[in-house]
């Protein structure tokens, strides 16, 4: 197998190569338009879905095979996510799903309770020890009187659990809340306070390449049991791959090994030898798992009326960071940490046989924060009028069930960013301090109010749209009306820690 460098491809090759994804995204939709338009009705009691939410760590846009895997020119990857792939022809794909934020506990904080994380005090990855989160200006853990989408689903009477990593809270002093104390059922889970529902021992070997199977012996239990108890569940499956420090079997490694060439010598952040494969196939282990929940799911009768959503938490990490850190954000620029679309940019696929259509690609705008009113609204548990209006997040279940194709469904509130600290990496990832998303318009700038940078992101492949081209001189009307929404969220906020100066970044593209 030749090994291609990260790094070894230019700009236009970037952009014009990626428009084989866009084409083949669109034919994923014409095929799905055979399959006709489903039912929008609100389920009843009796028809309430299983939900599903899969989150891969680390895992950038490109990442995924329907997003533009091996068989697309310039795709940087290698990797093979079949029962993802299928899972998103089965369903629908979204090509403008964002994280609310580019780091993992802030991002996961948002899916849980429908706020900008930053509202919620969290706005780096939560540490073990106070100390450190009190030096980076954040909590210890997610506040326990904030509703949770698990808390909601638990009330309605679904079996709750969730699997793998929490790092919503870990430190033993103060004692930070167990997983369960968030309106959940069973957790077995790392990163988390509970010593005594850990997720393996991750101090063993291969404890990283045999996660993802440990976190889904789970899941496939808590199945079962509410087969037995007559009730719907809702899983949370937060994968531990990709990200650091990745351990692949010698049987994981062997599909990339090009006949035993390959092989993982050292338990490492710094190898080099095999990098790429060594991601890959942490990555098509994940895939598989992914596959063994679909099978059993249609073994069981399930498959049919099971809402399940794959998405990561942030872009990939940076290869400056952890040389095995071989993500490709697809045509996007920037990667975890950064606030250009390659760091919150990910792949969102929904399957939901007996109501979304299969084939479709949304280009509708989405959000981390819309995660819980959305899915309690297609669970036909909607949040009352009083509580939505509390969250940052909207209902945009339309999207999902919407029969028509692409046609975006539009959204009434704009999408916010910040992050505060260093970003990995070239200067080219190093965005300003703050971003929103308004339409087609994104705007970024720094906490003190310079460095002013527009983009256009219409959909579909071109210049303009992979943030290469800076607008903000051209279109002054409009980057007055977003900067003053940005600094005026930005006053919403609870006290914060200090931005990072000097933010000045660069328009050197690193990989000409």
């Amino acid at each position: 197998m030749k090994v291609h460098s990260p790094f070894r491809y230019n700009k236009m090759e970037s952009m014009f190569g990626w428009r084989h994804v866009y084409l083949a995204l669109a034919a994923i939709q014409v095929a799905g338009l055979f399959c006709g338009a489903l039912s929008l009705d609100t389920p009843t009691e009796i028809e309430r879905p299983n939900v599903i939410l899969m989150l891969a760590d680390d895992w950038g846009y490109g990442d995924v095979g329907v997003y533009g895997g091996p068989q697309y020119p310039h795709s940087r990857t290698q990797v093979r996510t079949p029962n993802i792939d299928t899972m998103a022809r089965e369903g629908a794909i979204f090509t403008d799903y964002h994280t609310a934020n580019p780091v993992c506990s802030p991002s996961r904080a948002a899916l849980m309770t429908g706020f900008f994380p930053a509202r919620v005090g969290i706005h780096t990855a939560l540490n073990s020890n106070a100390q450190s989160n009190k030096r980076e200006g954040q909590v210890n853990f997610l506040n326990l009187s904030i509703p949770t989408v698990t808390g909601h689903f638990q009330k309605a009477g679904y079996l709750v659990g969730h699997y793998g990593k929490w790092h919503l809270g870990g430190t033993k002093a103060p004692a930070a809340p167990p997983p369960t104390a968030y309106g959940i059922d069973s957790a077995v889970t790392f990163d988390s306070n509970d010593p005594g529902h850990q997720l393996g021992n991750a101090s063993q070997p291969y404890w990283a390449g045999m996660s993802s199977t440990l976190i889904m012996d789970n899941a496939l239990k808590l199945i079962a049991e509410a087969q037995v108890q007559k009730k719907p569940f809702y899983l949370n499956l937060w994968f531990h791959i990709a990200h650091a420090t990745l351990d692949p079997t010698p049987e994981q490694l062997e599909a990339y090994s090009d006949g035993g060439a390959c092989r993982q010598d050292e338990l490492a952040a710094n190898q080099t030898y095999c990098a790429q494969q060594i991601y890959w196939a942490s990555q098509t282990e994940t895939d598989g798992q992914i596959g063994r929940l679909v099978a059993e799911l249609k073994k069981l009768g399930l498959s049919q009326n099971t809402l399940s959503v794959f998405t990561a938490d942030n872009g990939p990490e940076d290869v400056m960071t952890y040389h095995n850190a071989q993500g490709t954000t697809g045509p996007w620029r920037g990667r975890k940490r950064s606030l250009y679309e390659g760091g919150h940019r990910v792949a969102w696929i929904a399957n939901w046989p007996a109501k979304i259509t299969a084939g479709r690609v949304d280009h509708s705008i989405i959000g981390g924060v819309d995660w819980f009113p959305t899915a309690a609204k297609l669970a036909g548990i909607p949040l009352s009028d009083g509580d939505m209006s509390k969250l940052d997040g909207e209902d945009m279940s339309v999207a999902f069930l919407n029969p028509k194709g692409s046609v975006a469904t539009p959204r009434s509130k704009m999408l916010y960013w910040e992050w505060r600290y260093a970003v990995a990496g070239h200067c080219w990832n190093q965005a300003p301090h703050l971003a929103v998303r308004n339409g087609t318009w994104k705007f970024l700038m720094n906490a003190d109010g310079t460095r002013h940078e527009l983009y256009d992101m219409s959909t579909g492949p071109g210049a303009q749209n992979f943030e290469f081209q800076n607008l903000a001189l051209k279109n002054p009307s409009i980057v007055s009306s977003l900067s003053t929404s940005l600094s005026a969220w930005l006053k919403t906020l609870p006290n914060g820690p200090i931005f990072t100066p000097n933010n000045f970044g660069c328009g050197t593209f690193p990989m000409s």
